[in-house]
């Protein structure tokens, strides 16, 4: 107990220096600015830095003049200039115009947070560029500019490799995870290994296993072994990519082996995770921002305090710390985790990386390397097809904080079983928060220019949603490997709340920014009736998207006003058509004591149709039609239905420019507050019998 005393004690002491020490760079790093621009400023890369696309280029930089790291984007403007940037090598010094801004900051509830990833890696500013004036070669130090060479020929010849050989090499060995390889990070995900990998020092560790093999096998002493390691890690830090997990591991091994040249004795392992995580903190204090640098620290934490026990009971704390973290960030467990993570912690050393380094140093054994990787490959997919996978929900970030302490107290024996129960209850309570709302409520998704709203009634773990959302390409090319807005917005909510399946999808009408990313959001959750404009299910393109879907729809309802429903009271369209504008489903709904109009794209001579049919209809809030456009909300339906609140679904700085002026000025004119989804972000109604509370998302 007074060892944990003293631990804590000097936590705290640590906490609080650091803290007031840190404080500038922590503001530097969180402060917001407006957007401004750049002439002929030099930005400072390395060749093997640039993630280059058919379309685009990435890639982290200096800022010459502010001496700040940066994230930098260049759209192409003809393949003349990526094929240019692809035969670039070594130091490359950027000479550009460009705006910069601050990174994207999530629109909607559990989106993921692109400014917060920049920020645990010291960037807190995008780089456009919008001219390039030149490229030229620079030079920082001798040894980052040789690291950074090799690292870009070691790329070059891994790009030559056979595919599943060419995705393991770049990612253990470069760090580098192309689009290919993210489906097998999917599977990986799935089954709830993520952490194995996010350890990186895995890899780390088997170099120096291997080269002590080779060492035995002609005789060379170890000393000389360990300085040849002492000498090459800081080289592999720059090869390997230079992750957070990367660096800990790297830093950890180098401290052990330097102070056993040193010191009469060398560092424990706890002594030198200590000095790699007070070193990192100081040179990137929000490095926990990053789920990978919080797992590679806590695991290796863990694995050094249990590295006595058996493998079972090691592997059984490995899971038991990393779950919540799991849940928190990805909202899903696998229940074969546990029995898996020793079989593939072994795979991974007997196989998966002895393959990756020899099928890369030696051309003769590629393809049987290559063959093996792929049959690895295969198992992941089917392991992962296994419905194993419970879908929980986010953990809150003070319950999974709660539950790690707790976890740490179990290593006292003493009423084990009253803090086994307090774990288990506070994992219980955190599932009935998720799954049963105390408050129904009405999400207006911020999708870009597109449509797409959830309604979930309190107490309900059922959910309906009305449009999907989409995006034109205007000519792009469209990218089928990396995940849509539906599936990073949409549905990565709906698996935040613990829920995979929609009960009802009504899809107003079939334009591509309402019903777009249907397929996208069905590869991750299930559609029990999709609600469709009657007519709409006979287009060939939507017939389409059907036989894309992953999973099979029980029903597919076309439906007119005529067709009674338990969701909504259906109000158009009144006869067949094709699923255009015209015929847009105009759904109305009343929850508690709040009355609820959705019109999809309705045009002013639909609207005036409906009132006309309803003469009495009254509602609350008004979901507005066509984005805002003046093709809607014509002002004799506006006059009609009288709505309190307007909500308008539209995108920032669209090409369309709504919402129309005469639009917002019919609302003005009746002192009709609006908000729109491109100022607000995701506009959250919640509703009970006796008051209705709006959030917006980027005003909370």
């Amino acid at each position: 107990m007074t060892k944990w005393r003293s631990l804590i004690i000097g936590g705290i002491i640590f906490g609080i220096l650091w803290g007031l020490f840190m404080i500038p760079t922590i503001r530097n790093l969180t402060q917001h600015f407006e957007s401004y621009k750049v002439e002929k400023r030099v930005y400072q890369t390395y060749a093997d830095q640039l993630k280059i696309s058919d379309e685009i280029v990435s890639f982290d930089a200096v800022d010459r003049i502010q001496n700040r790291r940066v994230k930098v984007i260049y759209f192409f403007k003809n393949d003349n200039e990526r094929e240019s940037l692809n035969q670039q090598k070594g130091c490359l010094l950027f000479n550009v115009d460009a705006e910069v801004k601050l990174p994207d900051q999530p629109t909607n509830e559990n989106q993921f947070d692109y400014r917060q990833f920049l920020q645990s890696r010291n960037i807190n500013q995008i780089v456009q560029i919008t001219k390039i004036h030149r490229i030229e070669n620079g030079h920082s130090n001798l040894g980052t500019d040789c690291g950074h060479l090799l690292r870009n020929t070691v790329l070059q010849n891994l790009n030559r490799l056979p595919t599943a050989l060419k995705n393991y090499a770049k990612a253990l060995i470069l760090g580098i995870i192309d689009d290919d390889f993210q489906v097998m990070i999917t599977q990986i995900r799935k089954l709830g290994l993520l952490y194995l990998f996010c350890l990186s020092g895995m890899h780390v560790f088997f170099i120096r296993k291997y080269l002590m093999m080779v060492g035995t096998l002609f005789k060379i002493p170890i000393e000389e072994i360990d300085l040849i390691l002492l000498l090459g890690f800081p080289f592999y830090l720059i090869i390997g990519g230079g992750s957070l997990s990367l660096s800990r591991a790297i830093l950890m091994a180098w401290l052990a082996i330097l102070s056993q040249f040193i010191l009469k004795r060398g560092l424990s392992g706890i002594e030198c995770w200590s000095i790699v995580l007070i070193v990192s903190l100081f040179k990137f204090p929000l490095m926990f921002f990053s789920l990978g640098a919080l797992l590679s620290y806590l695991m290796t934490f863990i694995l050094l305090l249990v590295n006595s026990e058996s493998a079972f009971r090691m592997n059984f704390k490995l899971n038991n710390f990393s779950i919540p973290l799991i849940l928190n960030s990805t909202y899903q467990w696998n229940v074969l985790t546990s029995g898996l993570a020793f079989a593939v912690g072994w795979i991974f050393e007997k196989l998966i990386f002895p393959m990756t380094l020899l099928g890369s140093l030696v051309p003769g054994v590629r393809e049987i390397c290559n063959q093996l990787l792929r049959l690895v490959n295969q198992g992941f997919c089917l392991l992962a097809t296994i419905p194993s996978t419970v879908t929980f929900g986010k953990l809150p970030v003070v319950v999974g904080s709660l539950i790690v302490l707790m976890m740490f107290f179990l290593g006292n024996r003493r009423h084990r079983f009253i803090k086994w129960g307090i774990i288990g209850m506070l994992y219980l309570g955190s599932w009935l928060w998720i799954y049963f709302p105390i408050k129904s409520k009405v999400i207006y998704f911020d999708i870009g220019q597109g449509d797409a709203t959830l309604i979930q009634k309190a107490f309900q773990h059922r959910v309906i949603l009305i449009d999907t959302g989409g995006k034109l390409n205007y000519g792009r090319k469209q990218s089928f490997k990396r995940p849509t807005a539906g599936q990073r917005i949409i549905a990565n909510y709906l698996l935040s709340k613990g829920l995979t399946t929609v009960d009802g999808l009504y899809l107003t009408h079939q334009d591509t920014d309402h019903i777009g990313y249907m397929v996208s959001i069905g590869k991750q959750i299930r559609y029990n009736k999709i609600y469709v404009p009657a007519g709409m299910e006979k287009l060939e393109s939507f017939q389409q998207k059907l036989l894309w879907l992953s999973q099979p729809v029980k029903k597919i309802i076309p439906v007119t006003d005529q067709v009674s429903n338990k969701d909504f009271k259906i109000m158009h369209p009144f006869e067949e058509g094709k699923g255009t504008n015209q015929d847009s489903m105009v759904l109305y709904q009343k929850i508690g004591n709040y009355h609820f109009l959705f019109t999809g794209d309705l045009d002013r001579a639909g609207e005036l149709k409906v009132i006309d049919r309803y003469p009495d209809l009254k509602i609350d809030v008004l979901k507005a039609g066509h984005h805002g456009s003046k093709t809607s909300s014509d002002p004799q339906f506006i006059d009609q239905i009288t709505p309190r609140l307007a909500i308008i679904s539209v995108g920032k700085n669209n090409r369309y420019h709504h919402p129309n002026l005469e639009t917002l000025q019919t609302f003005n004119e009746r002192a009709i507050p609006f908000l729109n989804t491109a100022k607000s972000g995701m506009i959250q109604v919640e509703i009970s019998d006796s008051k209705i509370n709006v959030i917006e998302w980027l005003k909370r």
